[in-house]
């Protein structure tokens, strides 16, 4: 993973509301994008898209005691000071941040926006239906939210195909997979016919399909050359966010710097560091390899070779799979990052 960049200042403003008039939030701010993580998606193997980089923010709140309430599963939020219907467009998805301190959980509103549901918001109200996330608030409040436009997968390769993905039918395009739902992902392909991204077997134009950046797309390519492709967005700089509501997560841990398992301390994250497996690429562009805790030894190790894989450093992707109950979220603190230049 190459390092995050800064966009020219002409590209990255930021205006800050007015703090003069009375309020119950410490805070609003809007921001355009700031940054991008630019990485190669190799020919014949899999690389991922959208990870690390964040859709920049439309707004941010700081949240009182009694701005959050939980009945059953589901969590709303209640801002009297913004209209939410005048901020979020019915026919589009959101991301929904709750900050808990030095955690984030990610949450995707409307996310069936192009089938023209009803929205998940009214008025100065915003409700997501979330288990995991509705048990962690009834214990721990968040202080604040951030909230999100999702983009589309136009938006990350482009409605022309940008990235020039081997396009043409279904069964000689490249595939790639984008989620729609929390545990499903679909594959779709550029087909060179119709210009447009389409699903096997469906005349749809599945370029409307929101892409969150806790869901990261996966591209299969099967021919042709590297491909060179970035995502433009807000980059976090100081922490990387594993959301581990799955037994099947992908972490992303090239923010800015290459690092390796051992600096990244995931063994002190993960509840079962021994019997759980992080697959990495532990060459560059190579397949994911299946990696566990050595505890006895304190080593990281990888376990078809029983090699110490402590020290080699890692880019891309973690994939964690575990047989235990995961926590909502963990922060991977990331000492090794530097300031973009």
């Amino acid at each position: 993973m190459n390092p995050v960049h800064c966009l020219p200042a002409s590209f990255c403003a930021c205006a800050l509301l007015s703090g003069t008039a009375a309020s119950v939030h410490a805070e609003t701010a809007y921001s355009t994008p700031c940054g991008y993580i630019q990485t190669d998606l190799h020919a014949k193997t899999t690389g991922y898209l959208g990870l690390g980089v964040h859709p920049e923010a439309l707004m941010r709140h700081t949240l009182e005691e009694g701005n959050i309430t939980v009945s059953g599963n589901k969590i709303t939020i209640t801002d009297p000071d913004v209209n939410f219907n005048d901020l979020m467009d019915a026919d589009s998805a959101y991301v929904l941040e709750l900050i808990f301190g030095d955690e984030a959980m990610a949450l995707p509103l409307n996310r069936d926006a192009w089938k023209k549901p009803a929205p998940s918001w009214t008025g100065n109200k915003v409700t997501v239906d979330d288990k995991i996330t509705a048990d962690l608030v009834k214990n721990t409040k968040p202080v604040s939210y951030v909230l999100r436009k999702a983009r589309t997968l136009n938006d990350v390769l482009g409605a022309d195909n940008t990235f020039s993905l081997k396009s043409g039918t279904s069964g000689t395009a490249d595939s790639v997979y984008i989620s729609t739902s929390p545990t499903i992902q679909i594959a779709v392909y550029h087909s060179a016919a119709d210009n447009k991204w389409m699903r096997r077997g469906s005349r749809d134009d599945m370029g409307l399909l929101p892409v969150f950046n806790h869901e990261p797309l996966k591209v299969v390519r099967k021919a042709g050359n590297d491909v060179q492709a970035f995502v433009i967005g807000e980059v976090v700089q100081n922490h990387q966010k594993l959301q581990l509501s799955q037994e099947g997560t992908l972490l992303h841990t090239g923010l800015a710097v290459p690092q390796t398992l051992h600096s990244m301390s995931l063994h002190t994250t993960l509840p079962d560091p021994s019997g759980d497996v992080v697959y990495v690429p532990l060459t560059a562009g190579g397949p994911l390899e299946p990696c566990y805790y050595d505890s006895s030894s304190s080593q990281w190790k990888n376990k078809n070779t029983g090699e110490n894989v402590s020290s080699t450093v890692v880019e891309g992707i973690l994939n964690v799979l575990s047989g235990t109950r995961l926590p909502a979220c963990t922060t991977v603190q990331a000492t090794t990052l530097s300031n973009p230049q």
